[in-house]
């Protein structure tokens, strides 16, 4: 059995001018969903006052934009390394 990684990524687009993102690897894919579940609820901390729409929500993404399409996109990768 091929060991599997799971890699969290964070896109956080305050402005055309301000952008972030972030990524942390897991070996266990529960582990990832619970830090995908903390870097929602840090990501949502930065538009809590904003107007907006989630546009994908499925287990593995969660996207969000407001009205002027800046906010954030979290996700989870499963990555198998080549041998």
């Amino acid at each position: 059995m091929e060991k599997k990684f799971y890699l969290v990524t964070t896109l956080i687009e305050y402005s055309a001018e301000s952008i972030t993102d972030a990524h942390a690897l897991y070996e266990d894919y529960e582990k990832a969903k619970e830090a995908m579940a903390v870097e929602i609820e840090n990501a949502a901390e930065n538009f809590e006052d904003q107007e907006g729409d989630t546009i994908v929500d499925v287990e593995t993404c969660r996207e969000w934009r407001n009205d002027d399409g800046y906010g954030y996109t979290v996700g989870i990768e499963e990555l198998t390394p080549i041998k």
